[in-house]
């Protein structure tokens, strides 16, 4: 059972805790504060010519240190960017471990740092996923061919409630990160799945 009103503690390493480890606890960000964090991060694509390209990861900076100083409690250390940034992903742990589609339902198995969560919403219409996808990404053009992407889940979180997203998995609301991977694993699985194949025999 997942409560975002429990603090997270686990033990941690960091450059200014020196040697060894230290008990860390943190509280769980709200559904804003994930989300200026992830409008923060820019994942650059490079052209590298010949039909090649690069992606880049974003890399963890001020916005990761800004989020753990928010949540941090009990006199938890200083932390760099990297640092910060490994405690959210830990925190955040969202994976996916299974799809399935009934009628116009998917039942949606992921894995969350308090364990195994299940969803079920709508199987949202053509409409609704283009609209999603409209919102949910931002592709900016750069100089010496280069793209930036930014990432707006909230886009995520506004779907899944559209298509009555329900989970009986929580105690108090369902974190917005949690209903966005819902519903892009709903959306992956229908592109991958439900469409027609490059082999069907109707071709």
């Amino acid at each position: 059972m997942f409560d975002s009103k429990n603090e997270i503690a686990f033990e941690a390493r960091a450059a200014s805790i020196g040697t060894g480890t230290q008990l860390v606890a943190v509280r769980w960000p709200t559904d804003e504060e994930w989300a200026a964090r992830a409008r923060a991060k820019k994942i650059l694509i490079r052209r590298l010519g010949r039909g090649v390209t690069e992606t880049v990861p974003a890399e963890p900076s001020e916005a990761d240190i800004k989020l753990y100083q928010a949540i941090a409690v009990n006199g938890a250390p200083s932390m760099t960017a990297a640092e910060a940034a490994r405690v959210l992903d830990t925190i955040g742990t969202c994976e996916v471990v299974d799809v399935a589609v009934e009628g116009d339902e998917a039942l949606v198995q992921m894995v969350v740092v308090s364990g195994a969560v299940k969803h079920i919403l709508r199987i949202p219409s053509a409409d609704q996923v283009l609209s999603y996808r409209r919102s949910a990404f931002r592709l900016l053009e750069l100089p010496y061919n280069q793209q930036e992407i930014r990432v707006n889940p909230d886009a995520g979180a506004r779907l899944y409630d559209a298509c009555g997203g329900r989970s009986t998995d929580y105690a108090g609301v369902i974190p917005g990160p949690h209903k966005d991977a819902a519903v892009r694993s709903v959306i992956d699985f229908i592109d991958r799945h439900l469409g027609p194949k490059p082999h069907d025999e109707s071709f």
